[in-house]
């Protein structure tokens, strides 16, 4: 059976490193997740978001956008109340690219606005997509040699797939990557040959045993709900017993990524303290 690559011991030494930043921290602006309509699954993760402020003590505020995207990013960029902005994707009505588009590079925690996605091609970065960067937290915590590695990723996203292979190939880390997507032919051969493979098309058991090279490392990014229950991209039951190493759902990348989200936080407090 494969080691099991939790999320918890990760999660927490980022949050123990945020402490840190908080409390030397003279004031304590709030974070702000922008919306529009937010379907069941965005509400649900808002929550988990305010929740998890709660306990660090910072204040999460829900922003529901209004008719005028424009002003609603103006505001808060201004504001010194406002260390920074997550765009809680998808919209229903308002502009999304509007609001990536004026949200401030320094204030934008989910690191998606073109300043900061182009910084991760450049390999400097201020703020990368949080769940590509949580993948990176994972191997570098439990010390998976991604130098030279074939890794193959099955997804595209600007919030996964093509910031996370920018940042496997940064020099320095050295990957050989492979990324897939829905109209890749003989997507088994790729992520058969796979060293590393990560998941992350959000279909609920979208990988299977077969799909899998044995002995190698599974990465699930997945976020499904089936049957009221939360399950990943893999066929856990499955592949654990292929995969040397495997993420599970719940408990995986999940919960680095709202670590993340929070260390993109105190980053963006730090920059706003600097200059005031």
């Amino acid at each position: 059976m494969a080691n099991i690559l939790g999320g918890k011991d990760v999660s927490s030494k980022i949050y123990e490193d945020l402490k840190h930043t908080l409390s030397r921290a003279t004031v304590h602006p709030k974070m702000v997740l922008y919306c529009d309509q937010p379907d069941a699954a965005t509400r649900s993760y808002m929550k988990s978001i305010v929740t998890q402020g709660e306990k660090l003590g910072i204040k999460v505020e829900i922003f529901q956008a209004t008719e005028s995207v424009e002003n609603d990013i103006t505001s808060l960029n201004e504001s010194g109340d406002v260390a920074g902005v997550m765009i809680m994707h998808p919209f229903k009505d308002a502009d999304e690219m509007t609001a990536l588009r004026l949200l401030k590079q320094e204030k934008d925690l989910e690191g998606r606005t073109a300043k900061n996605l182009g910084a991760v091609v450049e390999g400097d970065w201020l703020f990368a997509p949080p769940t590509a960067e949580a993948v990176m937290e994972v191997l570098d915590y439990y010390n998976i040699e991604v130098s030279g590695k074939d890794v193959v990723i099955v997804g595209r996203s600007t919030t996964v797939g093509k910031p996370l292979a920018m940042m496997l190939l940064k020099k320095g880390i050295d990957a050989t990557v492979t990324v897939c997507h829905s109209r890749t032919t003989r997507l088994e051969e790729k992520t058969t040959a796979a060293e590393i493979l990560v998941c992350a098309v959000g279909s609920a058991g979208f990988v299977k045993r077969d799909m899998v090279k044995k002995g190698s490392t599974v990465i699930d990014v997945g976020i499904n709900f089936e049957h009221g229950k939360l399950v990943g991209d893999v066929a856990f039951d499955e592949v654990k017993d292929v995969a040397k190493e495997i993420t599970p759902v719940p408990g995986g990348i999940g919960s680095i990524t709202t670590a993340v989200l929070f260390r993109h936080y105190g980053t963006s407090l730090r920059l706003l303290e600097e200059r005031r």
